[in-house]
């Protein structure tokens, strides 16, 4: 049976190479064959690694996200909100509560 100890070490090994693939811009399958892990253990630690990014994302209670307000932006769109949100473009209207959701 494995102990507490080696089970966290474990998981900030395996959350530090998540980490530096992704940063590589190396295929998972390539990365994984030059550190001898098997595919299904990546994806597992990788689900892991997610899931404790989202948790520890929902325990920032009151947090406020910034939004920049580029008035100069120029789009085809004749009238509605603009809004870019982490690469996400929307230029059309679309009503409050479903901006609110997206940030939230």
């Amino acid at each position: 049976m494995r102990t507490r100890t080696s089970q966290v070490n474990k998981e900030e090994y395996m959350f530090s190479l998540i980490a530096e693939q992704a940063a590589s811009g190396q295929s998972i399958k390539s990365f994984c064959a030059r550190h001898g892990i098997r595919s299904g253990n990546w994806f597992y630690w990788q689900k892991r690694y997610q899931q404790r990014n989202v948790e520890s994302h929902n325990n920032d209670n009151g947090s406020f996200t910034l939004l920049q307000v580029t008035p100069d932006v120029v789009t085809s769109v004749e009238s509605g909100i603009f809004v870019e949100y982490k690469g996400l473009k929307i230029y059309r209207p679309v009503p409050a509560s479903f901006l609110k959701e997206l940030i939230g």
